[in-house]
């Protein structure tokens, strides 16, 4: 399947036009490699409709304006996406109150998932910081 394809699929699936998305990359700031300007609006629609292969690029700004993984735009299957996360965790029964959450992460975007990365590591830190001063006093 082309990306395009792929493209165009999902776009029908979140029920998203492509005057929206066109509209999402401009406001991403998406630039063309070449010329380091952001792409018009026909431009735009001639990649959607496949008339201009799509550049390697624009894979990032298009998979953030979907709110998907990258690894989506080649993939038909969204859960070889997660398939490696819920072999280690689906059986463990410490971990099984995570499932749902990590079958949930297929639906944040490469940027979502990066704000909550840095949300956890600030939160550990602090966590560890507690537990040192705990540890001091007792």
């Amino acid at each position: 399947m082309k990306v395009v394809d792929r493209i165009n699929e999902i776009l029908k699936e979140k029920n998203i036009s492509k005057k929206e998305l066109a509209n999402r990359l401009i406001n991403l700031g998406m630039k063309a490699n070449k010329t380091g300007e952001i792409p018009t609006l026909s431009s735009i629609y001639a990649y959607l409709n496949g008339n201009i292969d799509i550049k390697a690029d624009m894979i990032p700004f298009i998979a953030d304006a979907l709110g998907i993984f990258e690894q989506e735009l080649f993939s038909d299957k969204k859960e070889e996406n997660f398939k490696i996360i819920n072999k280690l965790y689906k059986n463990k029964p410490l971990h099984q109150n995570y499932a749902e959450l990590i079958e949930l992460f297929e639906f944040l975007s490469p940027k979502n998932l990066e704000i909550l990365e840095e949300i956890l590591l600030e939160n550990k830190a602090k966590s560890l910081e507690i537990s040192s001063l705990l540890r001091k006093k007792f």
